[in-house]
């Protein structure tokens, strides 16, 4: 199938199902989990990049003062502007141990950015969140006070930080055209 566009034709709403990877798959362990091959089959052509870039970033995401819904919900408003496949269709577990961080309802809820389903505190980190996406210099002192009345001074540098790191690796993930992975079973 071929897509042929004319002076009439849009590119918008169009989304890319299954992203191709810019550069050959780097052989990976047979210990890999099916769900991160992908990202480790492009990163493993610098050899312990991902890795340390993963001990930093995990706990980010699951530890800290901010709960780690808060920064799933930030990470999936993130996921739907970059993009990123493996943003958009992967979930970071509740620290519980039980289930996603965010129930897949609310997931596909913030993908669609509806956020009707998030608490007032989300709901600023979120605003927070599309500000800084949106123009990262023009975001209001009104803002950023808000996700502090929430969350304070601690919790704010906490989700922006995030919100950053999210930005940036959704960014490059999606350019190296890393899809979700598998899930083995």
């Amino acid at each position: 199938m071929s897509l042929e566009l004319d002076e009439t034709s849009s590119l918008d709403g169009l989304v890319c199902a299954m992203p191709v990877p810019r550069l050959p798959a780097a052989d990976v362990s047979p210990d890999a989990h099916a769900g991160a091959r992908p990202l480790f089959e492009q990163f493993g052509h610098a050899p312990g990049l991902i890795e340390g870039w993963l001990a930093w970033y995990q706990p980010l995401v699951t530890a800290g003062r901010v709960p780690t819904r808060t920064k799933e919900t930030v990470r999936l408003a993130i996921a739907r502007r970059t993009g990123c496949h493996m943003c958009q269709n992967s979930r970071n577990g509740d620290p519980s141990g039980v289930g996603p961080a965010v129930p897949p309802e609310d997931a596909d809820a913030i993908l669609a950015d509806d956020w009707s389903r998030c608490t007032d505190a989300e709901r600023a980190a979120l605003a927070y969140t599309v500000a800084f996406w949106d123009d990262h210099k023009s975001v209001s002192d009104e803002t950023i006070n808000r996700v502090i009345e929430f969350y304070g001074r601690d919790g704010f540098l906490e989700i922006a930080l995030a919100v950053a790191q999210f930005s940036g690796m959704g960014k490059l993930f999606h350019t190296l055209g890393i899809a979700a992975g598998t899930t083995a079973g």
